[in-house]
């Protein structure tokens, strides 16, 4: 074992000090991109849930008619809120049922009132429907509901 010379532990100690820096160096380039990344993200859906707090829906319990037998359905709604709103679409509910239709009229603008019709709803369950449902996707939870008591459409709470 004469003869054999190690590392001197001052240059070990300036080893282990540069790997530990060079490491800290790429972590923290990581995590910065991906605290940015996510940080966009929260933002954005912070924003979402913002606007469409004041998003609002409503059907005109005077004007439902629903035709089970045809596939068919005509309602009126308004947007009383202050964001325009796409993507809307009609559920159907029977007893035991219930189905998706997409109306003729997508999207309804703040304060706007639309006519919405479809005469082929092919997901339209059969009998007497005892809810009618208005859905957007552009705001999820922003609904307008109506049921059907003894022939009354009536809001519902």
């Amino acid at each position: 074992m004469l003869g054999k010379k190690g590392i001197s532990p001052l240059i070990a100690a300036v080893i282990l000090i540069a790997f530990v820096i060079a490491v800290a160096g790429i972590a923290s380039t990581f995590f910065t991109g991906f605290t940015k990344e996510q940080a966009a993200g929260v933002e954005s859906k912070a924003k979402t849930i913002i606007d469409c707090s004041v998003a609002t829906l409503e059907l005109d319990d005077d004007t439902v008619d629903i035709n089970t037998t045809g596939q068919s359905f005509s309602l009126v709604v308004s947007n009383t809120g202050s964001e325009d709103l796409s993507g809307l679409k009609v559920i159907i509910f029977n007893s035991t049922y219930a189905g998706t239709c997409l109306p003729s009229t997508t999207s309804v603008n703040k304060g706007e009132t639309i006519s919405m019709t479809n005469s082929s709803c092919t997901k339209m369950p059969s009998g007497a429907a005892t809810k009618v449902q208005v859905t957007t996707t552009s705001c999820s939870g922003v609904k307008s509901e109506l049921t059907n008591s003894s022939g009354t459409w009536k809001v519902t709470a």
